[in-house]
């Protein structure tokens, strides 16, 4: 075992390269400034590019011998993108969530003036909070339709608005300001009974969705709210810059 270490390292050290190309605005980067940027030795940052070179996954410029990244890698990219839709990422980085939590995770969309339930990971408790894809989300109660609502255009919630009562629609509207202030939304038995919801938005090219846990209140207490409300913020993180990279790919 311990002569595969050293290749090993090699794969690891070449990952990091080539994440840090992705990261960089700059097509072509030079063999000081890999070095310097990754703490690598300079003969290993060299040895590494040679061999993605090798097989087209990293190209050296003629005129000033500096390296970018290769068309060769454009085919691993295709893959992931055919293979990976953005709503095959969102199922996949949502069953991370429940199964961290062991807790119902919902996606939900706005259709029209109408929430919608898009999808969800139903938790593994006997007790558990699990409606079907394509209910109605009310967006004047609980977390997930008021959250839902904050993060559609100023024109759009001032539509939906119009449609409430003149004081609904004022205490709605100052909490839509709240949400939008906080990043984040909880609730507690404004659904349904004894039911809680943490729901954060999720902003995509091509929809704003939002991203709730929902389950029994006494359960998501124990749990904690600002826990599960942190899960949440870095799932909708984690899927935006994955769908960023998708996109580009």
């Amino acid at each position: 075992m311990p002569s595969n270490t050293p290749r090993v390292s090699s794969v690891i050290h070449a990952t990091k390269i080539l994440e840090y190309y992705a990261a960089q605005r700059e097509e072509y980067l030079s063999l000081t400034e890999i070095s310097n940027a990754l703490h690598m030795h300079k003969t290993t940052v060299y040895r590494i590019l040679r061999t993605l070179q090798s097989v087209g996954w990293i190209e050296q410029s003629s005129a000033n011998g500096r390296y970018r990244l290769g068309t060769g890698i454009l085919l691993v990219a295709s893959a992931v993108s055919v293979h990976r839709t953005t709503r095959s990422l969102i199922a996949e980085e949502m069953r991370k969530l429940s199964e961290l939590h062991n807790e119902t995770v919902v996606l939900s969309a706005l259709r029209g003036n109408i929430g919608i339930c898009v999808d969800m990971v139903k938790s593994h408790h006997s007790l558990s909070i699990s409606p079907e894809n394509g209910y109605i989300v009310p967006l004047e109660r609980g977390a997930t339709g008021k959250t839902l609502l904050a993060s559609q255009p100023p024109d759009v919630i001032r539509t939906i608005l119009e449609s409430y009562p003149d004081d609904e629609a004022a205490a709605l509207k100052r909490q839509i300001g709240d949400i939008q202030r906080d990043g984040y939304c909880i609730s507690e038995s404004e659904v349904d009974m004894g039911v809680a919801a943490i729901a954060v938005p999720l902003p995509l090219n091509d929809c704003t969705y939002t991203l709730t846990i929902s389950g029994p209140m006494e359960r998501l207490k124990q749990l904690d709210y600002q826990i599960l409300k942190k899960s949440l913020l870095l799932t909708a993180e984690s899927i935006i810059q994955k769908s960023a990279y998708l996109e580009r790919a």
